[in-house]
């Protein structure tokens, strides 16, 4: 990968960056605040050199160019995760009508919890204009989700989320639902 295909990546997925030329090295390391974590993306004039990350995300080898997708559509995939490991709908994307008859694209809706027609994720690659139309929906639950937390599937933490927005569903609760 070169470097501004992977800065292109970060801008497309809304990471906050800060680069830096080592020159004494020859490279420019990318710094990615990828909020529960820190990635270090060094690049020469070949492409990519390294990767660091500062904590650990499950990773067996950090230096691993694999890695680098690992970083596109997180929110996304995080609860695709979640709907995989918990047995529940997830629909992602979501698209909907807004209120000014345009189409809008969020991550994703979960119609089993939350609201009478479900909980609706938005996350920081949906555009402002999508977030605000979303949140005019009638009978759906919106959610402004840290980043930090919900970036990476964690079951006990989503668990604990779901368990507070409810089960809206006529079909019968999951085993892991207590409430």
């Amino acid at each position: 990968m070169k470097l501004f295909d992977f800065l292109a990546l970060m801008s497309e997925e809304k990471y906050p960056i800060r680069i830096e030329y080592r020159e004494h090295m020859g490279c420019i390391d990318v710094e990615v605040d990828a909020f529960s974590e820190r990635w270090v993306v060094s690049f020469d004039e070949g492409g990519f050199v390294d990767f660091l990350v500062y904590r650990d995300i499950d990773a067996p080898d950090n230096e691993n160019v694999k890695l680098l997708s690992s970083l596109i559509n997180r929110p996304q995939q995080s609860w695709l995760d979640a709907a995989e490991d918990l047995e529940i709908l997830f629909i992602s994307p979501y698209i909907f009508i807004g209120s000014d008859g345009q189409e809008y694209q969020i991550t994703g809706l979960l119609p089993q919890f939350g609201g009478p027609n479900g909980t609706l994720i938005t996350s920081r690659k949906d555009s402002e204009e999508a977030c605000f139309e979303a949140s005019k929906l009638k009978g759906f639950q919106g959610t402004g989700l840290n980043p930090s937390y919900y970036d990476k599937y964690d079951r006990e933490h989503v668990i604990e989320t779901l368990q507070d927005w409810g089960w809206n569903s006529k079909e019968p609760k999951p085993t892991w639902y207590s409430v």
